[in-house]
């Protein structure tokens, strides 16, 4: 193992929380194993910032769910996919059409027409700067990465296709956690985004170990040389991974990492 791909949310920590002493400790020993630690997430830059001072990370982020590649130190931009106009416009017209709550991303701010519930509790639990706009479509929509949607998760394997169906087959539609729907582009994803950063750090993908619990993971796992999901991940993430290790609450990639570089 030369380069770590590591999700966030329910794979190292659950939302909200910060890492323990124990996931410290193990990345740092596999940084001394001279593994490069990344953080791939569908979380923005700014989302990530309490987990990656937590941890010392400073290489390479892939964030956006892959749409962007940034210094993990400055922030400054090393790759940028963004979704087209009429792509985004599109999206809000499928959320309108099944009453969904949708939103965008402009840099590291929450961009809705509507506070609700929702809006309070995401923008809240990850500290993140939000706009209320009820003219949204009307704003400049050239550097949006994603647009999410947050259904009910009891409808979400209903809705799921109905949407993917509704939209054109250059966008991808992957779930990061029950009841999110994330709309990005197909060539922005973790998985084409850790292919671009082993090769920016001279990695060959055979050295490239990823872990995650969602489908907006499941091409970086089977990308990697190694790939492995969380034994609280979903069914069909499980059942591509090479391995499956421990739940997220249960240290389940501490574990990993101290079994491997015991």
């Amino acid at each position: 193992m030369k380069l770590l791909a590591l999700d966030i949310d329910d794979t190292l920590v659950s939302t909200g929380k910060l890492p323990d002493e124990r996931l410290k400790r193990a990345v740092r020993l596999a940084e001394a194993n001279g593994v490069t630690v990344v953080l791939a997430t569908g979380r923005g830059f700014l989302g990530t910032k309490a987990i990656r001072e937590s941890l010392s990370l400073y290489g390479p982020l892939i964030h956006y769910g892959g749409a962007v590649v940034s210094d993990g130190r400055t922030g400054e931009h090393l790759y940028e996919n963004y979704l087209r106009p009429e792509d985004v416009v599109t999206a809000f017209a499928i959320a309108d059409a099944y009453s969904i709550h949708a939103q965008i991303y402009e840099g590291d701010t929450v961009v809705f027409r509507q506070a609700n519930a929702f809006t309070e509790r995401y923008t809240g639990i990850l500290n993140l700067p939000f706009v209320e706009d009820p003219h949204l479509l009307y704003r400049p929509l050239n550097t949006i990465p994603k647009v999410l949607f947050a259904v009910d998760p009891a409808r979400e394997t209903e809705l799921y296709p109905e949407i993917r169906a509704l939209l054109p087959r250059h966008l991808s539609v992957l779930c990061s956690k029950p009841g999110f729907i994330e709309i990005g582009s197909v060539s922005a994803t973790k998985g084409t985004a850790l292919k671009r950063v082993a090769a920016m750090l001279g990695v060959d993908r055979n050295d490239v170990t990823a872990v995650g619990d969602n489908t907006l993971d499941l091409d970086m796992i089977e990308w990697a040389g190694v790939g492995v999901c969380v034994a609280n991940g979903s069914p069909i993430v499980k059942e591509k991974a090479d391995l499956v290790i421990g739940a997220c609450d249960e240290g389940g990639v501490a574990a990993y990492l101290e079994s491997v570089f015991a």
